[in-house]
């Protein structure tokens, strides 16, 4: 474009011509809405960015659910291979060397109904540690060994040679350790229908029968002791 005052060429935007030094008013007006288009964003920039926020948000959610999704994937696989890829001895079906002792703990304990015997030898083994050493044997202790001794000798399923064996050990650590009478025993063996399918013992006579092994402890006698072979 020409300049107004001395008819020189120059640039639209150029606010002074360069021959002149006249002011071209339409670079002033064109820079003026320049000015003015920046002002008007700074102030709309704060709303804006509230009105886009909510939207940044649930994009970035998004972003992040899809990346966990994906990783989880990853991972699932990962877990897959390697379930089919390494061998896991848990699900292995060796069997031990006949004669072992992992093959008699097998054969023993293999039936959820022998573990029984298992919990009665622990109570049993407990009782007699402490009976032989002399320390203090609480009511506790006393109920837990009559509650596991009453179910090993009625338990139902249970390998008949590993019953029989559990119940010459109560007769032996009734009659033989505590020195428990005939009548006292018959407390013992006691029952109580429980929901028509399950046998327990009577709870006042074993709460009668702890009071008396109890009163037995508390008057033995040091000597008195017999050592139970397990």
């Amino acid at each position: 474009m020409k300049c107004v005052n001395c008819g020189g060429e120059l640039d639209s935007q150029a606010i002074k011509c360069p021959y002149c030094g006249g002011k071209n008013q339409a670079g002033l007006a064109f820079y003026k809405e320049v000015y003015e288009k920046v002002n008007r964003n700074k102030l709309l920039a704060p709303l804006l960015l509230r009105q886009k926020t909510p939207e940044l948000v649930q994009r970035m959610l998004t972003r992040i659910i899809i990346a966990m999704g994906m990783l989880g994937a990853v991972l699932m696989g990962i877990s897959i291979g390697l379930f089919w890829l390494i061998d896991d001895p848990a699900y292995r079906d060796d069997q031990p060397a006949s004669g072992s002792y992992a093959a008699q703990y097998t054969e023993i304990f293999g039936n959820y109904s022998d573990l029984k015997y298992l919990y009665w030898t622990q109570c049993r083994n407990e009782f007699l540690d402490r009976w032989n050493s002399g320390r203090e044997i609480d009511n506790y202790r006393i109920e837990r060994l009559l509650k596991e001794a009453f179910r090993v000798y009625y338990a139902e399923g249970m390998d008949p040679r590993i019953r029989q064996q559990a119940c010459l050990e109560v007769d032996a650590l009734l009659e033989g350790v505590l020195k428990l009478g005939e009548e006292e025993r018959e407390l013992f063996h006691k029952k109580e229908e429980q929901g028509g399918y399950y046998v327990g013992p009577d709870p006042h006579a074993q709460k009668q029968l702890v009071s008396l092994i109890e009163a037995r402890l508390a008057d033995r006698e040091e000597g008195d002791c017999w050592n139970f072979t397990r």
